[in-house]
């Protein structure tokens, strides 16, 4: 399971909703983030995007994130589109309520 080791929130003028932005180290080619109402104050999740922040390169090129209900699952890809043989943090920044 990905780690969340930084959480950032920021209010906006989108009806109530908040955006979040996660700071997650990976360890896994397929890792899940689970966000909770109690530790991380989501309800619901609007839209993810995700940036990789650290360890960029040939192994560790490309993100393919999904979300269902409050877990995201981020898919690690390399550079010819494999899965990812390393990892590194990445940033989710997420519309939620």
């Amino acid at each position: 399971m990905g780690v969340v080791v930084g959480t950032l929130a920021y209010s906006t003028p989108l009806a109530a909703k908040r955006i979040i932005i996660l700071t997650a180290t990976l360890a896994a080619t397929s890792d899940t983030i689970t966000l909770t109402l109690a530790t991380h104050g989501v309800r619901t999740i609007y839209a993810v995007l995700g940036s990789i922040e650290t360890g960029v390169g040939a192994n560790f090129a490309t993100l393919q994130i999904a979300f269902s209900g409050l877990v995201i699952t981020v898919v690690s890809k390399n550079a010819a589109g494999a899965a990812a043989t390393t990892f590194g943090d990445i940033r989710l920044v997420c519309i939620v309520d």
